[in-house]
């Protein structure tokens, strides 16, 4: 009897050590929804799935960030991850001069062509000091 009265006493004890290890270690968050809003380039973002917010810091749909920044997103199942692709960033040559510039770079006045900023600098043309791409 005293045997089994010591071994209901140490399972006892353990159970207790590890119950309580095992809660001590759960952390519990509260998500809310984001009452403030989120500008993108100066203009309100506005999403079907709102921003929310967990322990003081934002998190935002992430599909729906990447279509206004035009970055793809992509699900990858086979290796359970999500994959960002930045597209190659366009630039413009105008009819004049022998700088690339961005899209709306304020000194250019008309458009020759539109390139990548690899194929721009491979044909020799310099990044524009004002808008510098």
């Amino acid at each position: 009897m005293k045997k089994r009265l010591q071994g209901f006493i140490v399972g006892l004890i353990l159970g207790v050590v590890l119950f309580t290890g095992t809660a001590a270690t759960a952390a519990n968050y509260q998500a809310l929804a984001a009452t403030f809003p989120v500008y993108i380039n100066g203009a309100e973002w506005q999403t079907d799935s709102p921003p929310i917010v967990i322990d003081g810091h934002t998190y935002l749909p992430l599909k729906a960030l990447g279509d206004v920044l035009g970055v793809d997103i992509q699900w990858n199942s086979a290796l359970f991850r999500v994959d960002i692709t930045k597209p190659e960033e366009i630039v413009v040559i105008s009819d004049q001069g022998n700088k690339y510039h961005r899209q709306n770079c304020p000194t250019v006045k008309k458009v020759k062509e539109y390139v990548t900023k690899e194929e721009a600098a491979a044909m020799g043309y310099e990044p524009c000091g004002v808008c510098q791409p």
